[in-house]
This record gives structure tokens, sequence and C-alpha cells, in this order.
């Protein structure tokens, strides 16, 4: 990923970076079941506080693009996932 965060836009920075992430997976840069970069890789990459990195990966997971699996991290849900049964 080379896309950057734009401190002056009026876009947050949690958003930007969520946008990042989201066009990441849908390139296929982080396909189904795969890891996605922890809280504390994304502030480094992007320069961002760690709470502008989980409120991306909220959003994310608000648009059904990751979930976390407790004690492991942020994946990109399987192929086929129906979190409908919950």
């Amino acid at each position: 990923m080379t896309a950057r965060i734009d401190p002056m836009s009026p876009v947050p920075r949690y958003r930007q970076l969520a946008v990042i992430l989201r066009n990441a997976i849908e390139a296929g840069e982080y396909p189904p079941g795969s890891r996605l970069p922890s809280e504390k890789m994304l502030t480094q990459t992007y320069g961002v506080a760690r709470e502008t990195a989980s409120k991306a990966m909220d959003a994310l997971a608000a648009e059904r693009l990751a979930v976390m699996v407790p004690g492991v991290g942020w994946h990109v849900p399987p192929e086929g996932a129906d979190d409908s049964e919950a």
C-alpha cells in the first residue's frame, strides 16, 4: 500500500485509513481469510494515533470487511462467511 494520509484533508484520518484498507482488500492485497495489519503496524506505517487505527478497523468491521479474532487480530472475513446467524 502506497497511499498516504492527508493531514490537511477535511476527511477524518480514521476515514482516510479505512478507505486505504478497503481499497487494498477490494484489490485483493488482503484476500478472504487473511490477517490485516495490526493497529500498531498501522500507526507506524501511516503515522496515525492508535485510536485512529482502531476507529478505522471498527469502520471496516461495520462494513463487514474486517472481523476481530480474539487473541489473533483483525482478519478479512472468509468468502461466504454469513454473520447473520450471530
